[in-house]
């Protein structure tokens, strides 16, 4: 996911409380996934099996749960619990846009934001504090729980 305006580390690490190793002024375009980033962006990584892969991917801006040596040209983010912590970040730069409910038969649930880009299904019921993310495919009569990101 690309942030609508480049942010710095020390940004980031002060939203999800962590600590950093790199410029404080380092930028940081986005968040993806290992096998799309990009340079510029954040993956996360929370087991040492994976520690190598993450820290030699084309991601910038490696999220990860142990403090160890920094690749030249890169920043780390140290957090107790990366997965966590990359969906605050996500969750945080995601732009909510009101849902058309009008257009829909679905029932949506009070506090429940919905992504302009998600595609929603006929007879689907989502409960209240539900968040969907962009590009999010809700299949006809699903039916998703209260509080699910």
């Amino acid at each position: 996911m690309r942030f609508h305006s480049p942010q710095k580390l020390k940004t980031i690490a002060d939203l999800i409380g962590s600590k950093f190793v790199g410029s404080e002024d380092f930028e940081v375009l986005g968040t993806n996934e290992i096998h799309m980033v990009k340079p510029g962006e954040i993956v996360f990584v929370n087991h040492p099996k994976y520690y190598d892969k993450a820290l030699n991917s084309p991601a910038t801006i490696i999220l990860i749960d142990k403090e160890v040596d920094c690749p030249e040209g890169k920043a780390l983010l140290i957090s107790e619990d990366p997965f966590r912590d990359f969906n605050k970040i996500n969750t945080h730069f995601t732009r909510i846009y009101n849902f058309r409910e009008e257009l829909h038969d679905a029932e949506i649930g009070e506090g429940t934001h919905i992504h302009h880009s998600a595609v929603i299904g006929n007879n689907v019921k989502i409960g209240k504090n539900t968040l969907i993310f962009p590009n999010v495919v809700i299949g006809d009569r699903t039916v998703i729980g209260n509080n699910v990101v």
